[in-house]
């Protein structure tokens, strides 16, 4: 078993801000991700994803409905739906990513 610690991962720039994944295997992914601004709208045709917030308040937007999340809020997004998060604080929003299955970068289709 190979331990890691989130600040000896190496980020990357995706569609919803700054990226680290944590973990992959054949079943899923976990990431953590820091969004200062508003991420792009985008959806999955095969992943699904639950965004569970570490700390910081921002306007969720899932499909037509859109609703304020806060640090403690997990939210499932179902594949094949846009979806994006816009932060308008100051602080940046940092969210744990789930993915399944694991981390498809081609799965990810701008609106």
């Amino acid at each position: 078993m190979k331990i890691k610690n989130r600040k000896n991962i190496v980020s990357i720039q995706d569609n919803c801000g700054r990226i680290q994944e944590m973990h992959n295997s054949k079943n899923l992914s976990i990431s953590y991700a820091t969004i200062k601004g508003k991420a792009k709208s985008h959806k999955h045709n095969i992943m699904e994803e639950v965004y569970y917030i570490v700390k910081g308040e921002a306007k969720m937007f899932i499909g037509k409905e859109s609703f304020n999340v806060k640090t403690g809020d997990v939210i499932p997004i179902p594949k094949k739906i846009y979806h994006h998060i816009e932060n308008n604080s100051k602080t940046p929003i940092e969210i744990v990513v789930v993915t399944h299955p694991k981390y498809i970068k081609s799965d990810n289709i701008e609106e």
